[in-house]
């Protein structure tokens, strides 16, 4: 990706398109990464003058970026950079700092000697070594090899990376390399909905604008463009007007088979994934399942937790806004897909509670997530008889009403409560007897009227009418 100030497009009629590099940029692209190798064993400084020679008033944007791709793939892959000082700057400047100010040319010499001194070399190396690992000042030890046309490829992802990293929404089509695409959009933490199209919430359309949240969107377009067959479609603010980017595989001649190194730390779902296990021993956990369906939208779950023939799904959102969770909740639940979402506070665009949904801050509050799980994958209740046991939330049939942790009949609740009523109870221990007779526990008092005021754990507390 490139800053943003090196961005060539076209604007026409509501559309952008960008200028990608074609054939005829060939000698300028051979001209500079020959410039990269004739400057092995000079300061990177020394490199990027010898670029700007290159430049005018036409060229300067593709010359600079340019040389920005390849200082960037030369960081991974292609040249090699080293400090040109035995000393270690940063323990250099940390000395220097730590004397204090200098009001005098001679005063700070006296402090570089003193310095020299305690690193045992010469006045010279320390002023080498204080900025020594500043770009400019870094060695270029050896540059890999890069043609002029691989140059070019990257250069034009990178272009039409810059161009979707402030997009208001991403929406993409591809004919393969789904399970890749998909797992970068989990492991990116992208807000997305799949349908028959796959949308990315783009950074433009938050409030909280995060140079994080483009940065991760533009990190997913190398995995689509890699498909046989794709399409993207991309909405872009720019100056209080939205215009329309659209590409697809036509163009796929232009762009290198590349992959954006994507950055996934996996310990908290390794994490889950044992303290699940450790927990509930009775349960299958599986990571990383199939897209699930849900209708007509899709979603991508990080876990299926199985006991028996029952099942829950397990996503652990990235970014989010309340908003967002909102729309995903309800098309999971108009599919009856059984679904527990996971979300990071960091993670959020807005500060907010949610309800349905957990929200944790440093650990995954693991009580909350065992008490969803029971509520999926306890048997299913059978509504057999006068008193039900309840063991977890459920869809009460017409003719029960919910007491405490029972569902009671509607016509046998009407007469328990008569008989209560007639005892005028004002102890705990005064309404026992008909507890007893229904098999009824104490958490049923309050669906009846009535709040228990406890002096301990005595039958003889309080029993108050609501």
């Amino acid at each position: 990706m490139l800053p943003k100030e090196l961005l060539e497009v076209r604007r026409f009629k509501g559309k952008v398109f960008p200028k990608f590099a074609s054939d005829k940029d060939h000698a300028l692209a051979e001209k500079i990464i020959k410039i990269f190798r004739k400057g092995k064993g000079r300061k990177y400084g020394e490199v990027l003058a010898a670029i700007k020679t290159l430049e005018n008033a036409k060229n300067y944007r593709k010359v600079r970026a340019f040389s920005r791709v390849v200082e960037r793939f030369c960081v991974e892959k292609a040249c090699i950079f080293d400090i040109s000082s035995p000393i270690e700057p940063q323990k250099v400047r940390m000395f220097l700092f730590e004397r204090g100010y200098v009001t005098s040319k001679r005063e700070r010499q006296r402090i570089v000697e003193y310095a020299a001194k305690f690193f045992n070399t010469t006045p010279e190396e320390i002023e080498k070594a204080m900025y020594a690992d500043r770009d400019e000042e870094l060695v270029l030890v050896d540059v890999r090899q890069i043609t002029p046309n691989l140059l070019i490829k990257l250069y034009n992802l990178s272009l039409l990376q810059t161009a979707v990293f402030d997009c208001l929404r991403l929406n993409f089509w591809m004919s393969s390399n789904h399970k890749d695409v998909f797992r970068r959009i989990k492991w990116l933490g992208l807000m997305y909905e799949i349908q028959d199209s796959i949308e990315i919430s783009g950074a433009a359309s938050i409030l909280k604008m995060t140079r994080r949240y483009g940065t991760a969107i533009a990190k997913l377009i190398p995995s689509i463009v890699k498909a046989k067959n794709w399409w993207i479609r991309a909405e872009i603010m720019d100056r209080d007007r939205i215009y329309i980017l659209e590409i697809d595989d036509s163009f796929k001649h232009l762009f290198p088979d590349y992959d954006e190194k994507v950055e996934y730390d996996s310990s908290l779902e390794e994490e889950f994934a044992r303290k699940i296990k450790v927990i509930k021993p009775d349960v299958e956990v599986i990571r990383e399942p199939d897209v699930v369906k849900a209708g007509k939208y899709a979603f991508i779950p990080d876990f299926l937790i199985r006991k028996g023939d029952r099942e829950v799904y397990v996503e652990i959102a990235g970014f989010w806004t309340p908003e967002y969770i909102k729309r995903k909740l309800e098309k999971v639940r108009d599919a009856n897909v059984p679904l527990i979402l996971i979300v990071r506070e960091d993670y959020a665009l807005e500060k907010v509670e949610l309800d349905d949904v957990i929200v944790f801050s440093k650990s995954i509050p693991y009580n909350k997530v065992i008490k969803k799980l029971n509520e999926f994958l306890q048997d299913k209740v059978e509504f057999k008889g006068d008193v039900v046991k309840l063991n977890q939330k459920v869809e009460l049939p017409t003719d029960y009403t919910k007491a405490g942790t029972y569902a009671i009949k509607r016509d046998l609740f009407s007469k328990i409560k008569g008989e209560i009523d007639a005892l005028n109870p004002k102890k705990l221990k005064d309404v026992i007897p008909v507890l007893n007779k229904y098999d009824l526990t104490y958490d049923v008092l309050e669906a009846f009227g009535y709040k228990i005021r406890w002096v301990g754990l005595s039958e003889d507390s309080e029993l108050i009418k609501v």
